[in-house]
């Protein structure tokens, strides 16, 4: 029965604690199919804004304009014979006016997340659930005391069970630091970083720039072979 019980309540800590973002996997077609596409010696490289509500709950199961993050998609093919470089901090958003954006770091883009709604929303949702598995887990061990003859005794054993001995209060400030690290793994799991591509290779990720209506993005691919680089910027349109 005991371990019944723990179990119970670790379901809900565990459930309370889950955070909103979550990248779980990614589908995507071969770049050539994508109206958005460029070719370079048989790389084919397409970009795709994640800028609707329903693609970025598909992906990130929470929408990322909440958090001021516009996700880009960058989707990569290389049918040729050379190998080529794409460094992921050449990639920029330009506004209509002219301006450049940079891409988010990682870690900047999980704090932005900690701090948005969706993080404080987290970090609630696990605070209260500490504290009803305490609650709950006190009650609990109440029982099972008072049948042993020791109420006092069960029920701080519940508490203990139940995740807290009365120091819930402080759960909130405590769980932040672990939600900015959940955030940014989260984030990293499918970022497109610096990536050689060989011959046959296809790679994908997703940049993370700040939210704003950007009309074209911009990146620079390095030909190893030749030692050369060349500059390729897509016509992109934000739906909000």
């Amino acid at each position: 029965m005991r371990v019944l019980i723990s179990l119970l309540i670790t379901g809900l800590l565990l459930s309370g604690c889950a955070a909103p973002l979550k990248v779980e996997s990614v589908s995507f077609r071969s770049p050539e199919t994508i109206a958005n596409h460029q070719e370079i010696d048989g790389l084919v490289v397409a970009v795709v804004p994640i800028d609707t509500v329903e693609k970025s709950k598909e992906i990130f199961r929470t929408d990322m304009k909440t958090a001021n993050i516009l996700p880009v998609h960058v989707i990569v093919r290389h049918t040729g014979t050379k190998e080529f470089e794409i460094n992921h901090q050449q990639m920029f958003g330009m506004q209509p006016d002219g301006s450049y954006d940079v891409a988010l770091t990682i870690g900047t883009a999980a704090e932005k997340v900690r701090s948005s709604s969706i993080g404080t929303t987290a970090v609630q949702g696990a605070a209260a659930g500490a504290i009803a598995g305490a609650v709950i887990g006190a009650g609990i061990g109440a029982g099972i005391g008072a049948a042993g003859g020791d109420a006092g005794a069960g029920a701080q054993a519940g508490a203990i069970i139940g995740g807290t001995t009365g120091t819930a209060a402080g759960t909130a400030h405590g769980l932040s630091d672990s939600f900015t690290l959940e955030f940014k793994k989260q984030l990293a799991m499918h970022a497109f970083e610096d990536k050689v591509i060989y011959p046959t290779d296809m790679a994908q990720g997703f940049v993370y720039l700040p939210w704003k209506p950007y009309q074209k993005f911009r990146m620079v691919v390095f030909d190893i072979k030749d030692g050369t680089r060349k500059e390729l910027v897509f016509p992109i349109s934000i739906s909000r």
